[in-house]
């Protein structure tokens, strides 16, 4: 005989199972849209065989779990989606064929949202790309991601990315941001190519408003394998443009747990340049294998930041002082280690007395662990007993490929850094007897045996 709680259990479980066949098992819909077809309309189920005409029709409809597919055409609509999906059911909305969809934005003020595949470009005044971000009037959205899409020709952000998001292989170009990157998110394989200045009059002058290929703001954000190239050193200095930076001001908090590794970043007037001196309470950014090239001012300046770690990174032409601590707090907690940096055929700016500092650590600051570096055209301040001045020997530094050749100095000359097991380009590290300098690791050549 079943006693009472075998008896119980047994009726729940079968309460259950008849819940569940009663109600089915969960759906998704798969809707299209596509303005080439003649037979498209809005009044249309939003089937294969009878779509809808706008992408906006299908946003109204669309509800968790659905697929928007959107065909070849010209869509003149910027899309707001109010419906939101859920985090294991996301609203996804994809343009097929890939990028042959073109529209003039998306602005998301729903939840878990898939934007796929997209060409967007507006021409009106500050028009951004996607936007699922933060404003004085509203919190960031969270769960959505933004993936292969073609942003180009705006004069605002490219991608606003709201909390726990993906932004993964986007192409930006001709933009005047490119993304502006919330909490737990993760910015992976993008491509910025070119921003565009915006001129605006300040103090009666007319220049160049300040501008990022990535701003960020938030907690846990990773950048990873994004290329950012292309945006002209003409009239730099005056601009204010940086690869990464952010600031805690207004409706920011501090920043805090960043990892910012495997970038290769060329022309800009910063590095990084994150400020913190509002609250001073932004700390732990990491910086490993970056590739920074031509910038006019400084490399990395993190501003009140602690826990700065910047490590086996890769530095070309990077202003007065590539790497700059200016403050106590700068210094808590803070590594730099394995990193090379050289000057290649660069004429420094004409109000730069001394224009190539190397790594600065301003007078009476507590010591940096700092050693393990490589320097080339710059001062060595020797701030460790490993670090050294020699010529990097580069394979192909005016193709901009600043791997070692083989006998560079730099080659097993670092230490080794807990959890980097890769350079850039996904070389596992060590090849030799030791970790090598900066942000790519050699790699032999095996020797050819007989008559291979």
């Amino acid at each position: 005989m079943l006693n009472d709680t075998t008896r119980t259990t047994t009726v729940l479980l079968a309460i259950t199972a008849m819940a569940v066949v009663l109600a089915g098992p969960i759906t998704a819909a798969t809707y299209y849209v596509d303005t080439a077809n003649a037979d498209a309309a809005d009044t249309n189920a939003g089937t294969e065989t009878a779509p809808f005409k706008t992408i906006g029709q299908a946003a109204a409809t669309a509800e968790a779990g659905d697929v928007v597919v959107v065909r070849a055409g010209h869509y003149d609509e910027v899309v707001t989606i109010a419906r939101t999906g859920k985090k294991d059911r996301l609203i996804t909305f994809r343009a097929d064929p890939s990028r042959k969809a073109r529209l003039k934005g998306f602005i998301l003020k729903a939840d878990y949202i898939s934007i796929e595949g997209f060409e967007i470009t507006n021409p009106a005044d500050g028009a951004d790309g996607i936007y699922a971000g933060q404003t004085h009037l509203e919190t960031a959205r969270t769960g959505c991601r933004m993936i292969g899409n073609f942003i180009h020709d705006l004069t605002g952000t490219a991608i606003t990315s709201g909390t726990h998001a993906v932004v993964k292989d986007n192409l930006m170009r001709n933009v005047f941001r490119g993304v502006f990157v919330n909490s737990n998110t993760l910015v992976e394989n993008n491509e910025v190519d070119t921003l565009v200045p915006v001129i605006i009059e300040q103090n009666g002058r007319m220049r160049p408003r300040k501008s990022q290929y990535a701003f960020f703001s938030g907690e846990d954000i990773t950048f990873r394998g994004n290329h950012f190239h292309g945006s002209p050193m003409k009239d730099m200095a005056s601009w204010g443009l940086d690869f990464f930076t952010t600031w805690d001001a207004d409706i920011l908090p501090p920043s805090r747990r960043i990892l910012i590794e495997n970038n290769r970043c060329f022309n800009a007037t910063h590095a990084s340049e994150p400020l913190a001196e509002q609250h001073k309470q932004s700390s732990h950014i990491t910086y490993r294998n970056n590739l920074f090239v031509n910038t006019v001012y400084v490399g990395i300046l993190c501003k009140q930041w602690s826990h700065i770690t910047i490590e086996n990174n890769t530095f070309i032409n990077c202003g007065a002082y590539p790497i700059w601590f200016q403050k106590p707090r700068e210094t808590e907690g803070s590594i730099v280690r394995n990193n090379l940096i050289a000057y290649w055929n660069h004429t420094p700016l004409p109000d730069h007395k001394e224009a190539e500092s190397g790594i600065r650590v301003d007078d009476g600051l507590p010591e940096v662990d700092c050693d393990y570096n490589m320097f080339f055209g710059t001062k060595n301040r020797q701030y460790g007993p490993h670090d050294f001045t020699a010529e990097p020997r580069f394979v192909d530094p005016s193709k901009g490929d600043f791997r070692l050749k083989a006998g560079s100095p730099g080659i097993d000359a670092g230490t080794p850094v807990p959890g980097l097991n890769a350079d850039l380009a996904g070389t596992p590290r060590p090849q030799g007897d030791g970790w090598d300098i900066g942000a790519y690791e050699h790699k032999p050549v095996p020797e050819r045996k007989g008559n291979d």
